[in-house]
């Protein structure tokens, strides 16, 4: 009985944590750019959809880009998609490219939009869910947007001993100059390009773009209701701070000092 309770005390102490950010986040969008799918299985891929629903069923209004398995079609991945959030107990609808009056339609009737990357003029062009996930949390005003894929965050090139360090929280400057430090060591197009594009995106008003690991279990929900989080979270400056961030963050940088 005694185990019993303390399990209960500790949920109970997580959800007083995360109370906070549930009320900061109401009524917030949330643009999630999704690039597991060629390295999730299926079961995995259906837990990352409830966490995506429970985002909605705390006052959020996510709305998903994705990219495309090898060898699938995007129009039928994107049905694919859509129903594995509606097997969770929501509506969900697909969209085709950048759409803003359906993707605005679609949330006051509280559908999570489900977007492929398409240009109906040149099908045969490459769209990256990155940058469609960008330009749409510009145009639509998103609280977040978040990168889910097999990049963990941002890795402290400064530190030799330990290259394989996340950055929890860096700002817009700093993500420039990290951004020049990976391309002189030659890093990877996709980090190279979700860097870019977060960059962008802080810079055209998005508050927060989050760089998560999608392999991590409950990785958006670590991420977005705790202070630490699991990945890497871009903002602007300090200033840009939730209220209840800031005694931590300046006693985490006291101590470091």
């Amino acid at each position: 009985m005694e185990q019993y309770l303390k399990e209960v005390e500790k949920k109970a102490g997580i959800l007083v944590d995360a109370l906070p950010y549930i009320r900061d986040f109401n009524e917030k969008i949330v643009v999630i750019s999704y690039s597991c799918s060629n390295i999730l299985e299926s079961s995995t891929e259906q837990r990352v959809m409830k966490d995506i629903v429970l985002l909605k069923s705390l006052g959020m209004k996510p709305i998903v880009v994705h990219n495309t398995r090898m060898g699938a079609d995007k129009f039928r991945e994107n049905k694919r998609f859509a129903k594995l959030l509606e097997l969770c107990g929501i509506k969900a609808v697909g969209i085709c490219g950048i759409d803003l009056q359906t993707l605005h339609m679609m949330l006051k009737n509280n559908y999570i939009p489900v977007v492929t990357p398409n240009d109906i003029d040149d099908e045969e062009t490459i769209l990256h869910p990155e940058n469609t996930s960008m330009k749409i949390a510009v145009q639509i005003g998103a609280e977040k947007l978040v990168y889910l894929s097999e990049i963990a965050g941002i890795l402290d090139v400064s530190d030799e001993k330990n290259s394989s360090k996340v950055l929890p929280l860096v700002t817009l400057s700093q993500a420039e100059t990290l951004y020049q430090e990976y391309e002189l060591k030659k890093a990877g197009e996709d980090f190279l390009r979700k860097l870019r594009n977060g960059i962008l995106a802080v810079k055209e008003g998005v508050p927060r773009v989050h760089l998560l690991d999608g392999r991590i279990p409950h990785s958006l929900l670590l991420e977005f209701f705790s202070i630490d989080g699991v990945g890497t979270v871009i903002v602007k400056d300090q200033n840009h701070l939730y209220a209840h961030e800031v005694a931590v963050h300046r006693y985490q940088t006291k101590k470091e000092g």
